[in-house]
């Protein structure tokens, strides 16, 4: 992809859970109850592949690359458009590594691809918005978005 608007973003937000790697992998994996975006596909494994929409503007198709239980969570989106005004992230990877703590778990999500120039804050706000609210909210209460 090439468009001088574009820039490489890549883009850290951490939290710490008080529960194991594997309570967090097994919520984390469950993205159709907690990614804000509406999840279309198989269950999450080692080359699946599925599918984000909001309404019909916002459109990625995501395969995941990599998936080490209670560790790490890769997914390549492979495909993408925003109708709005042809933002395509292809090629962003979103990566999720768990380190124990103790008795906790810190989850570090990274963002690492392409953003329009003039979006990078907005990029910041969706990240944190996505781990330290939606995920955090989860894995606190059990009830999804």
């Amino acid at each position: 992809m090439t468009n001088n608007n574009y820039k490489t973003a890549n883009y850290s937000v951490e939290i710490q859970l008080a529960i194991s790697p594997n309570d967090v992998f097994n919520h984390l994996i469950n993205l159709k109850n907690w990614w804000p975006e509406d999840f279309e596909g198989e269950d999450l494994k080692f080359n699946s592949e599925f599918i984000f929409n909001i309404g019909d503007s916002h459109y990625s198709k995501n395969k995941v690359i990599e998936f080490v239980p209670n560790k790490k969570l890769v997914w390549l989106t492979t495909e993408s458009k925003r109708k709005t005004d042809g933002y395509d992230w292809t090629g962003t990877k979103m990566i999720f590594e768990l380190t124990p703590k103790g008795d906790s778990t810190m989850l570090k999500f990274t963002y690492d691809g392409v953003v329009p120039e003039n979006e990078y804050q907005r990029l910041v706000q969706i990240c944190d918005m996505c781990i330290k609210e939606m995920f955090y909210n989860f894995i606190a209460t059990g009830r999804g978005k």
